[in-house]
């Protein structure tokens, strides 16, 4: 709840004083060298300091004044004289800044026509009140204050899992791109910054309010300006005298001094004086005189104040860095820059937030309720990874362009009633493993295909969409493909199936819509992402000495510019072991480096036969005149179907983290997917794989409290959903998972131990099948936990399944359905609060 809280206004402040920040960080950089860019403008400023290096005498005060004071009839308020040229002397007189007189201390000529004097004094002006007087010095005070919630809230926000490792602090991770990119850079960038910023943000305060200024004051053990003025007899300034009286300190005449005359007779005169060995460009001495006999009412050397006053005679040399000589000034002028970088990468998120809130209620509303005449078309969809959804939306698209209107739903909120007042109607049905519906349609599958019912008045069309490694492709669309007939709908045009991302197949679908539309749809069908080649890390077995199959955990570093997010599956192209492939290929009397091109790209048949579907020993027959010619032996073989994983880490980890249970063939050989990475690929070798992002098992509502449940390799997609809530700083999940035995098979011990100790599970339960007081299955555990899981579905947590389908998957489902009612299952299904990655 805090977090959400401190999230909340973090962004809120973010792009309302965010920008107020920015405005004042660029003018506050500008700033930062304002000495040297006016002496690098102006040659006459610039022969002060070298006048100072040749050891030259500056003009007596005695002489300075009457020079500066001549045909200016205001009083003199304050006289600044700084021999070394590092700051610009000056005489200001009662007025403004229009009766400031700029001078050569040397020569007591009166500077006119300075370049870029106007431009910092506006620039400063913006800093300091945002060029609107009294109120924006409010509005910036303010900012200041908003400036010191920002370092602590998000130093809060982005506290990092691994806190201890400097990389997970210091490292944007430049590899990363969109969101991911913004987010490191956001995080990482204001870790190196933090600290500066409070130091800015902390004595920039100085100047916007006066009760701060007098906290600090008493803080520090300071003293307020009317307890440290000493009071004097009265009379006319003698300059003479007390000339000689700061004459008398040690450097003062080749340095820097400052004088306050008083407003009011009887008031001391104050003078700030630097001397040649000053700790820093603001370690002033504060003398104050009597103003007629010059006599020393007060002496605050700098070096003798105590830490608490060096830090209040310091606070502009703090603000601007100076204090830490040159690098500190240039350090702060970064990090006021930087501000920018705050400013534009906190927006681009703000706004990628916003399209991406947009996108999901645009995807819960119907497309056009005012297009078009008559009953609008229902198009509905049943996705497990998006994709269906995302041709759902494309189809409907292309009929509001022909004017008609539509309505988009998922299947799950199809019922019985809706499909007997249709019309016409488009349903795009992704099938889930072998011939099963999506998690979302589950419901629509059980309430409306099971009865009969007259549909005699519907048309309409299905886009199938499957895998044809699996023996029931396309079941679930052909299911209701033929309910549907059955009930007396009439199809537009036969039924489409697509084997994954077809695009002959997609592109017939976009033909049939035109001819049904009269419109037809020239954008580009969305293509895969290219295989990209990984580079294999390591790998290690997690459950030595068990006697079920071996568990090994393989780690890929993933190339340049690749994001994922915690749920999305890796898909690989896997590869024979080279051993099989050559006894192939000398079976048919072939040369394993006889060259061949493949895809344009020129390689050896070995190389290239180890991603096809190699002919079997017996099974296969060939014409045996074809296998001299390797081109025309490889070109029937089909590619090897790929395979894909859960992946187990996050982008903080940096490496891509698999769990794969090595597969035991009867003739002694690997499976193809797990052999490949957990035996025959080596250190370094290049597996081909691509991120897919996997939207239904993404974490959802994104803070919820966790019940995450799995089996075997299943643990994968649930440990990356736990770093990816730890690593946010969400906490108190239960954890269900089950094994063979604990001794053995317990995958990721210490961290699911760590976790708990440290909170981030509130509960685990473990089932271990095969130990005798293991506790049996996971859907054991579960059932023998009905009050807590009614607790935890009303509390708003979501459930993740993750591993074995058959079994495990059905089971606790079947719990599920048993003590929640199917109702509530259901509905937390059509929520998004019930989600799967089975297999």
């Amino acid at each position: 709840m805090l977090k959400t809280v401190l999230f909340q206004l973090h962004w809120l402040l973010g792009i309302t004083a965010g920008t107020v920040l920015a405005v004042m960080g660029l003018s506050g950089a500008t700033l930062s060298f304002e000495d040297e860019l006016m002496r690098a403008a102006n040659p006459a400023l610039a022969q002060v300091v070298e006048r100072h290096a040749a050891g030259d005498q500056p003009l007596a005060l005695t002489e300075l004044l009457p020079r500066l004071q001549q045909g200016m009839p205001h009083a003199l308020q304050r006289l600044r004289v700084d021999a070394t040229g590092q700051r610009l002397s000056v005489a200001r007189f009662e007025g403004g800044q229009a009766n400031w007189r700029y001078f050569d201390p040397y020569t007591g000529t009166v500077l006119t026509g300075l370049r870029g004097l106007a431009f910092f004094a506006f620039v400063e002006d913006l800093h300091r009140h945002l060029v609107s007087g009294e109120r924006g010095r409010l509005i910036t005070g303010s900012c200041a204050i908003t400036l010191v919630f920002f370092c602590l809230s998000g130093l809060y926000l982005r506290w990092p899992r691994r806190w201890w490792h400097w990389r997970t602090w210091l490292a944007v991770e430049w590899s990363r791109r969109g969101r991911s990119f913004l987010w490191s850079l956001h995080s990482v960038v204001g870790t190196w910054v933090l600290l500066v910023y409070l130091l800015v943000a902390l004595t920039g305060l100085w100047w916007s309010f006066d009760w701060y200024r007098k906290s600090v004051t008493t803080l520090l053990g300071g003293s307020s300006a009317e307890q440290s003025q000493p009071r004097t007899r009265g009379g006319p300034l003698d300059l003479h005298k007390v000339q000689a009286t700061l004459y008398a300190l040690d450097g003062v005449r080749h340095g820097y001094i400052d004088l306050r005359f008083p407003a009011k007779p009887g008031r001391a005169l104050t003078s700030r004086v630097q001397g040649a060995d000053a700790a820093h460009d603001r370690a002033q001495d504060i003398v104050q005189l009597d103003p007629a006999t010059g006599a020393l009412l007060s002496l605050e050397p700098y070096a003798a104040k105590n830490p608490g006053g060096k830090i209040i005679v310091s606070m502009f040399a703090l603000h601007s860095g100076s204090f830490f000589g040159l690098p500190g000034r240039i350090i702060v002028m970064l990090s006021s820059l930087g501000m920018l970088v705050f400013f534009i990468t906190g927006w681009m998120l703000y706004l990628d937030r916003r399209r991406r809130k947009r996108e999901v209620r645009a995807s819960r509303l119907p497309l056009a309720a005012a297009m078009g005449n008559g009953q609008p078309w229902l198009v509905a969809f049943a996705s497990q990874s998006g994709f269906a959804e995302q041709l759902a939306w494309r189809a409907a698209a292309q009929l509001q362009a022909a004017g008609l209107p539509v309505q988009v739903r998922p299947l799950a909120q199809v019922d019985a009633a809706l499909l007997a007042t249709t019309d016409k109607a488009l349903f795009v049905i992704s099938t889930f493993g072998d011939g099963e519906a999506p998690d979302a349609a589950r419901a629509f599958e059980r309430r409306v295909l099971t009865p009969s019912r007259s549909l005699q008045r519907l048309a309409y069309a299905v886009l199938g969409l499957g895998d044809r490694e699996y023996a029931r492709f396309c079941g679930f669309s052909r299911q209701v493909d033929s309910w549907l007939a059955a009930q007396g709908a009439q199809r537009l045009f036969a039924s489409i199936e697509v084997d994954r991302t077809d695009a002959v197949a997609l592109g017939q679908w976009q033909q049939q819509l035109a001819t049904v539309t009269g419109v037809e749809d020239h954008t580009p069908l969305p293509a895969p992402v290219e295989l990209q080649p990984w580079a294999l890390d390591a790998r290690a077995q997690l459950n030595p000495g068990s006697a079920a199959g071996a568990i090994w955990q393989v780690s890929l570093r993933p190339p340049a510019h690749t994001h994922w997010q915690a749920g999305d599956i890796l898909e690989i192209a896997p590869r024979h072991a080279r051993a099989h492939v050559l006894a192939v290929l000398t079976r048919n009397g072939l040369d394993p480096q006889a060259l061949v091109t493949v895809d344009g790209r020129i390689t050896t048949l070995a190389e290239a036969a180890a991603a096809r579907v190699l002919p079997e020993q017996t099974a296969e027959a060939f014409d045996t005149t074809a296998t001299t010619d390797a081109a025309r032996w490889l070109a029937p073989l089909p590619a090897l179907p790929h395979r894909e994983y859960s992946m187990a880490s996050i982008p903080g980890d940096d490496v891509v983290q698999l769990v794969i249970r090595l597969t035991e063939l009867p003739d002694g050989r690997h499976g193809l997917g797990s052999g490949w990475l957990c035996v025959h690929a080596a250190d370094g070798d290049s597996i081909r794989a691509r991120v897919r992002p996997n939207s239904g098992f993404h974490r959802h509502p994104e803070h919820a409290p966790m019940l995450l449940i799995g089996n075997g390799t299943g643990i994968a997609g649930l440990r990356s959903l736990l770093r990816e809530a730890d690593a946010r700083g969400d906490r108190g999940h239960w954890l269900v998972f089950g094994e063979r035995t604990r001794a053995h098979d317990f995958l990721y011990r210490g961290e699911i131990e760590a976790w708990q100790a440290q909170g981030h599970l509130r509960r685990v339960d473990l089932a271990f099948s095969r130990d005798p007081d293991g506790g049996g299955y996971v859907q054991d555990r579960l059932r023998a936990a009905p009050e807590a899981l009614r607790a935890w579905v009303d509390l708003g947590g979501s459930l993740y399944v993750c591993g074995s389908l058959h079994g495990m998957a059905e089971g606790v489902d079947a719990v599920l359905r048993e003590v929640l009612g199917n109702d509530a299952v259901d509905a937390l299904l059509n929520d998004g609060r019930y989600r799967r990655d089975v297999y």
